[in-house]
């Protein structure tokens, strides 16, 4: 037989799940068997993971799933102790046992976590919902309605690399980040652009910046990396 044959029976199946989580550059990758499990040349390492009954449906808050997964796995600390700044997605496969096919049963994005006392649930809604979502109303204005640098037809198209200061942090408190570099624009520039850095771990971070005055920004959250000595690029709104 086949997984897939051994899905639709009644009383054939012997499924197990695999769980990919992918964020920009970086996969993590789990299954529910009691044992390492190899697929695609990757390795799936075993974790107590579970889901809720994956449903067809029309709206999506009947599609949504969550997953529940033990706070310990490296995953996790994708949500604390801030939100990431990229989208988290997961996919879910499911093999019957003796068999070598798999199948997809899941591909969404992660859009809210909650943290137990020793799980974490996260909640997911099929990566199609955003192509489904109905946009705002288009607004008269000055300036471009969408995001800023948002790329592509009828999108802003307003080039980053052109509205872009880079420097190191000379001091960080709380909210509060301080350089030189924010000093060279007019107070206010920087409030609506936001500030990136590249982590430890190779990934790209971002804040929002919220006001600007001197030398000095404030952020909409913090960051354990936000420290003096850490080198950043900073992105502003184009001038009038």
């Amino acid at each position: 037989m086949t997984s897939e044959a051994r899905d639709a029976s009644e009383d054939q199946g012997q499924p197990l799940k695999l769980f990919t989580f992918t964020r920009a550059t970086k996969t993590w990758r789990y299954t529910d068997a009691d044992r390492l499990i190899f697929y695609g040349g990757n390795a799936y390492a075993p974790a107590p993971i579970t889901h809720t009954q994956i449903n067809d449906g029309g709206e999506q808050n009947k599609v949504s799933i969550t997953l529940t997964l033990p706070k310990s796995l490296t995953v996790c600390g994708n949500w604390r102790p801030y939100p990431p700044a990229d989208p988290i997605n997961v996919t879910i496969y499911t093999q019957h046992f003796g068999e070598a096919d798999f199948l997809v049963d899941w591909i969404g994005r992660v859009i809210s976590p909650k943290f137990g006392d020793t799980t974490l649930s996260l909640t997911s809604e099929p990566s199609s919902t955003m192509a489904r979502r109905a946009g705002g109303g288009r607004t008269w204005q000055r300036g471009c309605d969408l995001l800023l640098y948002s790329q592509g037809p009828g999108l802003c198209n307003v080039d980053p690399a052109l509205h872009k200061i880079s420097g190191t942090l000379t001091a960080a408190a709380s909210l509060a980040l301080t350089a030189d570099i924010f000093g060279t624009l007019p107070n206010g520039r920087l409030a609506g652009g936001y500030i990136d850095w590249t982590r430890e771990d190779g990934l790209l971070d971002r804040r929002s910046i919220d006001s600007h005055s001197c030398t000095t920004v404030m952020v909409d959250f913090g960051g354990p990396e936000l420290a003096p000595g850490r080198a950043f690029d900073a992105y502003y709104r184009p001038g009038t």
